[in-house]
């Protein structure tokens, strides 16, 4: 979802520049008070622990931990690739974390970017869309942040299953510190966003729908039927 969808680093960067379209949100009611939630629970805790990350630590050094986490998450692209039938897609996270996990210092370094392997990210949730699955209703989830139903659920289920395999001992302090990372990489355009809009919970909704659309087939469709309805 702790797991960014997983709140997703690609979703975040684009949310400033996305506009503040209707969207269908019949959980909206909840969802406000979720993101309420979220932005406390971003002043009061994340945003401190992440100003003295940053202070204390040189770019370099949170470019190869970045790395490191980005790394991690290349096997959760390789049953992603696998179970939407995108081999292409398994076999190039299959041989990005070879590579970046032995000549690139544990992921440290990109060295497989550097050997024209760039990073692509898959998680459950397009495997779900790839089955043409619908998206359900827009949800935001407590400190993850925005999602729809389907990609919850597999979002929830993923993480289940790497908690019970990795233990929570392990899954745990690893998420939190992948998440504590990926915030720290957009804390400063959230708070702009949060500072600037209207309605930044209008903001986030549409950036994500939007993006999903773009990369989902199913949700695309359905953004294209809602529209002409209107």
């Amino acid at each position: 979802g702790l797991m960014r969808h997983v709140v997703l680093p690609a979703l975040l960067l684009v949310l400033a520049a996305a506009p503040a379209s209707a969207a269908s949100d019949p959980l909206e009611g909840l969802n406000r008070r979720i993101h309420g939630f979220n932005r406390l629970v971003q002043a009061h805790l994340l945003d401190p622990v992440v100003e003295a990350y940053v202070t204390h630590a040189p770019a370099p050094v949170r470019t190869g931990i970045a790395n490191a986490f980005a790394n991690l998450r290349e096997p959760i692209t390789v049953l992603s690739g696998l179970a939407a039938g995108d081999f292409g897609l398994a076999w190039h996270a299959t041989a990005r974390f070879g590579i970046n996990s032995s000549l690139g210092l544990a992921g440290v370094r990109d060295s497989a970017a550097e050997w024209g392997w760039p990073r692509r990210v898959a998680q459950p949730g397009d495997a779900i869309c790839a089955w043409g699955v619908p998206s359900g209703p827009y949800v935001v989830l407590p400190i993850l942040g925005p999602s729809t139903l389907r990609d919850a659920g597999a979002l929830l289920a993923t993480s289940a299953g790497l908690a019970q395999a990795l233990g929570p001992q392990v899954f745990l302090p690893l998420r939190g510190g992948d998440l504590m990372v990926a915030y720290s990489e957009i804390s400063t355009e959230l708070g702009r966003i949060e500072a600037e809009a209207l309605d930044a919970y209008a903001v986030y909704r549409s950036a994500y729908l939007q993006r999903r659309a773009a990369a989902c087939g199913v949700d695309r469709a359905a953004q294209i039927a809602a529209a002409a309805e209107d």
